[in-house]
């Protein structure tokens, strides 16, 4: 068959030799371009993603690695804060005590009203209230203010509105604050 094929090859014109060369060598590059060329090709493109996949992760990963730690140290400084007070204590009551005995509002001139509170992690609930009370001191309110943020059992002060009433004499106080609460007490 070889010699056949040989033979008819040799018979023919050598315009009809170089298109049969031609369309010999379109035959083959039709089929090893799709079998060798094309999966090489995808393989560096493959792999050219890959290095700039890992180029981009080794160059964000310092700062990754940075904003990790300062995380870490600040909830670290957290646990080790919360881990010193007694959050043991319910909020509201903490709070009522603070308004009753501080702020030095009577009965009937002071509400704390209970929000929907959130857990923190697996060791603290925070709770929110809305409260509010009257005084006719503003270093009462002033010492309030400071034992709420840093007394025995901080808590987070969200918003304040101080408003005169009755001729500038009495102080009308609204605040929403939140308080923490150990889960296991």
């Amino acid at each position: 068959m070889k010699e056949k094929l040989l033979e008819l090859f040799k018979q023919r014109t050598p315009r009809e030799k170089v298109m049969l060369v031609a369309a010999g060598l379109i035959l083959a590059f039709m089929v090893i371009y799709p079998v060798l060329v094309e999966p090489t090709q995808e393989a560096f493109a493959r792999q050219s993603e890959e290095l700039q996949s890992l180029s981009n992760a080794y160059s964000k990963t310092p700062m990754v690695l940075q904003r990790y730690a300062t995380l870490q140290a600040r909830r670290n400084e957290l646990e080790k804060f919360y881990s010193e007070i007694n959050v043991s204590e319910d909020p509201l009551a903490y709070l009522e005590n603070l308004l009753r005995d501080v702020a030095k509002a009577k009965p009937g001139e002071y509400t704390a009203n209970a929000r929907q509170g959130s857990s923190r992690g697996e060791k603290y609930i925070t709770k929110s209230f809305n409260a509010s009370f009257q005084s006719d001191s503003m270093a009462n309110v002033a010492n309030f203010l400071k034992a709420l943020t840093t007394g025995s059992q901080p808590m987070l002060l969200s918003s304040i509105s101080l408003e005169r009433r009755g001729g500038g004499e009495t102080l009308y106080v609204q605040f929403e604050v939140s308080g923490f609460e150990a889960i296991n007490k």
